[in-house]
């Protein structure tokens, strides 16, 4: 209770900042403030949340489902074989070091303004740490447990269902509150850079015509479902994860 109060409290504490800034900088389209921002959601919240969401929704959804897909297979297929980890893991973490924003106009150039450009680009942003965390989750598998299973004649397949997807579980749930956000965030970056709509493309939008209001609105809106996305993971997590007193 009191880490919550905390966490509103310091809310409280940065919008009365904001809204100070707003008053001393006394130009909306540089700095609006709070009220600002908040009408032009309102007057706004139908375009944004009927044409422009589920745009940005949709291509969240569907490269979240494929990092998922790919990245848990690469962890399962470099916790069964090290020759494959010993090859993947160094390639993965040097991936890490190239901004996706870097790349993500030479996607444009291959594919142009479409979903699949936007796909990739949330693809690129989730996966190393979805693939990174479930393999850490196999090997955090304590040795004995696995011997002891191994004594009583459990299979491999035995010891990976029982034994080392349990384990693995915890950091698969932290991957996905660390990329699931990741991915809305990537969405919308995408869209920013080119698309016929989405979140990214409306704030691109209201940059062009200097309306720093509704600029902000969408990424109200794109905070407000990475957290609730968030808050949805750790529901999940403490229903399914019952054995761990505290995630």
């Amino acid at each position: 209770m009191k880490k919550k109060l905390y966490g509103l409290g310091f809310g409280a504490f940065l919008i009365l900042l904001w809204q100070l800034l707003a008053v001393k900088i006394n130009a909306s389209y540089i700095l609006p403030s709070p009220l600002q921002v908040w009408q032009a959601l309102q007057k706004n919240f139908g375009v944004i949340m009927t044409k422009h969401f589920p745009i940005t929704m949709e291509v969240v959804f569907i490269g979240s489902g494929i990092a998922l897909v790919l990245g848990i297979a690469l962890a399962i297929l470099m916790d069964l074989d090290e020759r494959i980890e010993k090859a993947v893991y160094p390639i993965l973490t040097v991936s890490q070091t190239i901004p996706v924003l870097c790349i993500a106009p030479i996607f444009v150039l291959w594919f142009g303004y479409t979903t699949t450009t936007r796909v990739i680009v949330v693809v690129l942003l989730t996966f190393f740490s979805i693939t990174v965390n479930v393999f850490d989750g196999f090997k955090a598998t304590k040795h004995e447990m696995t011997e002891l299973m191994a004594t009583y004649g459990a299979t491999k397949m035995q010891q990976f269902v029982k034994l080392r997807l349990p384990t693995a579980l915890p950091y698969f749930f932290t991957a996905l509150k660390i990329s699931i956000p990741w991915a809305v965030v990537g969405s919308a970056i995408a869209e920013w850079l080119g698309a016929p709509g989405g979140l990214g493309n409306y704030s691109r939008k209201m940059m062009m015509d200097l309306n720093a209001a509704g600029l902000i609105a969408p990424l109200l809106v794109i905070s407000a479902v990475a957290l609730m996305i968030n808050g949805l993971i750790r529901l999940i997590e403490r229903l399914v994860v019952t054995w761990r007193a505290e995630v």
